[in-house]
């Protein structure tokens, strides 16, 4: 397997590796965004905005952030 980083249309690294194969299992590579104040974050439970994802808890009951 080629595991040379593959560029995006817009030149920035994607997500996966040049020559991914179907049916495996990947983590993206996570791209760098501007993170939250302090104060924000440390509400938020993280840093970046793309980790600051909606809590599902019992019987898939989602509490939405805003």
């Amino acid at each position: 397997m080629n595991t040379n980083m593959n560029t995006a249309g817009d030149g920035s690294l994607s997500a996966f590796p040049a020559e991914t194969p179907v049916g495996m299992c990947y983590v993206p590579f996570q791209q760098w965004e501007t993170p939250y104040a302090e104060n924000i974050a440390l509400e938020r439970g993280t840093m970046f905005p793309s980790l600051d994802l909606p809590f599902c808890g019992k019987e898939g009951l989602c509490s939405e952030r805003k």
